[in-house]
């Protein structure tokens, strides 16, 4: 069983994949864009190879929570992020779930959620890592996925990796 990721659809994957039942979200159709790509989805969607199941909101809560919780939040968009709850969502009614996709920040959470994810035009990541989002100037950090700048002095908040961070001084090291 397989969840898609926008990549998949650029990649028209499920036109070349082996049999298998394959998952994605509205959001993820709403980014299929190009001509060529929205082809591929239609004829997809005609021979039955994809179901469009959207997660449901305590699973999209909870892949939220464990993004903060990880300093992901920052580069999640809301489409990485349904597309990670319904990979949750369809693990916990007991089935084996595959996620392809190429979006690194995805990858990461996914790895961190314990479900297994495929890339498909890119290397996919190295090492899970987990983050901060920190305000380089006043040292604000940031849980809130919509933040994007700093409430207290209003420079654009940093993603840093968590061991290159020290709240004391500020600076990496």
């Amino acid at each position: 069983m397989f969840v898609l990721d926008t990549s998949g659809f650029i990649a028209r994957w499920p036109l070349y994949a082996p049999r298998a039942t394959i998952y994605t979200t509205s959001l993820v159709l709403s980014e299929v864009k190009d001509s060529e790509s929205k082809q591929g989805l239609e004829i997809a969607l005609l021979l039955d190879r994809v179901h469009v199941v959207d997660p449901r909101q305590s699973y999209v809560k909870r892949v939220v929570r464990e993004a903060r919780k990880r300093g992901l939040h920052i580069s999640l968009s809301r489409t990485d992020i349904s597309v990670a709850a319904l990979a949750l969502q369809l693990r916990e009614q007991g089935l084996e779930v595959e996620v392809i996709t190429d979006d690194y920040s995805l990858q990461n959470l996914l790895a961190l959620l314990g479900i297994k994810y495929r890339p498909l035009r890119t290397r996919g990541i190295r090492r899970v890592e987990e983050y901060i989002v920190v305000c380089p100037a006043c040292g604000y950090t940031s849980r809130n996925p919509a933040e994007k700048t700093c409430p207290v002095c209003g420079t654009p908040l940093k993603r840093i990796r968590k061991k290159a961070w020290s709240k004391n001084n500020k600076t990496q090291f």
